[in-house]
């Protein structure tokens, strides 16, 4: 099946579903859709989800945590933190509120309206997970007056605190539903077919997540998360990955950047020392010409940089890694977790048995400085957005910051600690802004956030 051949009707689709006013109820087109199939909502869903986990919030992570390495254009500013309010306006418009939340809010509306619970499941699912991994970036935003259309033009920012709750308050509904409904057959599901129980398992990895990444705040979310990844995943058979095409029309957005604009994104040479000895590095980079790059086209070995590569909602390898970290905070023995974690990481990336056994067994501690630096390299490639946070909720891996960091927008020089809001907002809700940077002491990159404190 062509994953994006009908992506496009079905977002015109969505558009005329959210139209209000007595004008489109007299004049009604007969040519135009007015409803849409949820088999046909569902893959838009989980093909902009997706997208959204390589776009440029995910980019420019992975050059803040210096694995990746600006060589030109925007990329050589995002190395000197010069991150201003354009970074990730495109992100915020049409990936995240007119992209994959209001399709989920669609789907989900659909699917209640149905009385069918696997699409308003999975439609949690997704809305939960992009909600709370904005609310990681961004801090506190938009969310009980979004989505309203003329209701709210100009919606209030809900805290970060808020924004996780409900993430988690979504997503055990979301379970709920799932756990009540059966498997769907035929039902546009990408990811799993229909299959209820595995979507159980994906919601189970990403309440994990969450809770750890609010860890701080409630030190008892370390065992709730626990008792989520023994819910979750038990191989990397389970992952919820998105599989993109060969095709251009619909490949990795991380292989089509390297396409799209060559030689302008490279791989950090710091990371390069950090892996030294392990041999995912050849799996991750290569030298071309002098330039350390993440993306050689034609080269089949790079297993992240493919225009077919695989991009999880949340994985194995995360939840266990999870695991491991919440383990370690408990006073458990971690090893387990976090051999399995690095494991599933040498398979994913196609290690020969001997060199990953070699390497498993040589990790030593089990301490959250330790499964953190494994969890930085495992990650590469497609949770970027996750080692982030990690780096931001425990200070590991340990990184200097730039020593070209601009103090336009980050006067301390740190390690940037959140994302600017975006300029459609500074300039169309500014109040609301005002209220949120004020709400959060601040708004710039050097603002820690509410959960990572």
């Amino acid at each position: 099946m062509k994953i994006f051949n009908y992506i496009f009707i079905v977002c015109l689709a969505i558009g005329a579903l959210s139209c209000t006013g007595t004008l489109e109820d007299v004049n009604t087109d007969p040519s135009r859709l007015s409803s849409v199939d949820l088999r046909l909502l569902l893959p838009e869903v989980e093909a902009q989800a997706a997208n959204n986990m390589g776009f440029n919030p995910a980019r420019v992570a992975g050059i803040i945590m210096q694995q990746y390495n600006g060589l030109d254009a925007q990329q050589l500013d995002y190395n000197k933190y010069i991150l201003g309010e354009d970074a990730m306006n495109n992100y915020w418009r049409t990936g995240l509120y007119s992209g994959v939340l209001k399709s989920a809010q669609v789907l989900e509306s659909q699917a209640t309206a149905e009385a069918n619970p696997f699409y308003s499941g999975v439609a949690k699912i997704y809305f939960a997970s992009q909600l709370a991994d904005a609310a990681s970036m961004f801090g506190d935003i938009p969310n009980t007056e979004a989505l309203k259309g003329l209701e709210f033009v100009k919606p209030r920012y809900d805290s970060q605190e808020s924004i996780y709750a409900a993430a988690l308050t979504m997503l055990d509904n979301a379970i709920s539903d799932l756990s009540a409904s059966g498997d769907v057959s035929g039902g546009g599901d990408i990811i799993y077919g229909g299959s209820a129980s595995s979507w159980v398992k994906a919601a189970n990895g990403l309440k994990a997540r969450y809770l750890m990444h609010t860890v701080k705040r409630n030190a008892g979310n370390a065992a709730l998360a626990i008792a989520a990844a023994d819910a979750s995943f038990a191989s990397n058979a389970e992952n919820a990955s998105f599989p993109f095409e060969t095709a251009q029309t619909g490949n990795n957005p991380l292989a089509a950047f390297g396409q799209e604009r060559p030689n302008t994104l490279g791989i950090n040479p710091n990371f390069v020392a950090m892996l030294e000895g392990d041999p995912r590095a050849s799996k991750y980079y290569v030298e071309v010409e002098g330039v350390l790059q993440y993306f050689d086209l034609g080269n089949s070995n790079l297993v992240w940089a493919q225009d077919d590569s695989p991009m999880p909602l949340i994985s194995y390898t995360e939840v266990m890694f999870i695991k491991a970290e919440a383990q370690s905070m408990t006073g458990a023995d971690a090893s387990a977790s976090l051999a399995a974690a690095v494991q599933s990481s040498m398979d994913l990336n196609g290690i020969a048995a001997e060199d990953a056994t070699a390497y498993v067994s040589g990790i030593g501690s089990a301490d959250i400085q330790t499964i953190m630096e494994e969890a930085y390299k495992a990650y590469f490639g497609f949770n970027f957005l996750q080692t982030w946070t990690n780096y931001r909720r425990t200070g590991f891996p340990a990184l200097t910051p730039s020593a070209d960091a601009s103090p336009s927008f980050n006067p301390s020089g740190v390690v940037p600690q959140r994302y600017l809001y975006v300029e459609s907002e500074t300039q169309t809700n500014s109040d609301n802004v005002a209220a949120a940077s004020a709400n959060q002491g601040g708004s710039l990159l050097d603002n820690t956030l509410w959960a990572f404190q």
